[in-house]
């Protein structure tokens, strides 16, 4: 009943909501991927590769607005009106299955994307590799910060805070050789002052889940997590309608569980 309402209201402000809704609720969809690869494991972090495929086909089919993640940064910061059918496409913590099954998707269509990197992972067997991160940097993928350990923000104090921001950064960008300025709260996990910690450590946006009260915060923006349910196109539709996230409820924090 939750889904058919969801749709039912998605589908109104769509067809009638006309300028209003479009000032007071679209959002633009910021896509949140993790796993790309085939798995008999049930879990809402998995997309099957044949339905990446499938999402980025539908994406170019029906003319939407792919852009980097940087530039809808920039887009919301000068105020500019955002665009319908807008997307930007992000993936979390930099498993090897980024490169091998969503890059050539996303090189085919010549989507730009941000891959969020857990620095202490880089080179692990079945995480991104030196390397990788430098043929994906070089290809138009940017790659962003999800820390060096994964760590759940809110629940450590401002100097492990700190840590984990600045390092992590400073090691992907002696890699890449340039600023690293985008990054992931592991699990959404933001509070005020781990806002600020981002700030601070000098990134320019930072992306969450369902943390975080205002639309298009670009210290705090929502993104919509994509799975293998999206299989479904009508799903994926009203995912990237931009209208997903009206009604749902938003928080600052209150939840420890992470993805």
């Amino acid at each position: 009943m939750k889904k058919f309402l969801a749709v039912f209201a998605a589908a109104g402000l769509l067809w009638f909501g006309g300028a209003y809704a479009q000032e007071h609720f679209y959002e633009v969809p910021v896509l949140m991927y993790h796993l790309v690869e085939s798995t008999a494991k049930e879990s809402s972090l998995y997309v099957h590769p044949d339905n990446f495929e499938r999402q980025m086909e539908y994406l170019k089919l029906h003319r939407y607005r792919v852009i980097p993640l940087s530039q809808l940064l920039d887009e919301i910061k000068g105020g500019k009106p955002l665009a319908p059918n807008t997307v930007a496409i992000t993936l979390d913590d930099g498993t090897l299955d980024n490169f091998r099954n969503a890059f050539p998707v996303l090189r085919k269509m010549g989507f730009p994307a941000t891959i969020f990197m857990i620095t202490d992972h880089i080179g692990r067997p079945g995480w991104l590799s030196s390397e990788d991160l430098k043929i994906l940097d070089e290809s138009g993928i940017a790659i962003g910060s999800h820390t060096v350990h994964h760590a759940f923000l809110p629940k450590l104090g401002p100097e492990e805070v700190r840590r984990e921001l600045v390092e992590s950064k400073k090691t992907l960008e002696g890699l890449l050789g340039h600023p690293v300025t985008l990054f992931s709260y592991p699990a959404g996990g933001v509070t005020p002052a781990v806002r600020q910690a981002v700030l601070d450590a000098g990134y320019v946006g930072a992306v969450t889940t369902n943390y975080g009260k205002e639309r298009h915060d670009p210290f705090s923006l929502h993104r919509v997590k994509i799975g293998d349910s999206a299989w479904n196109l009508f799903n994926f539709w009203l995912k990237t309608s931009g209208f997903y996230r009206t009604g749902k409820k938003t928080v600052e924090y209150t939840a420890s569980e992470g993805h």
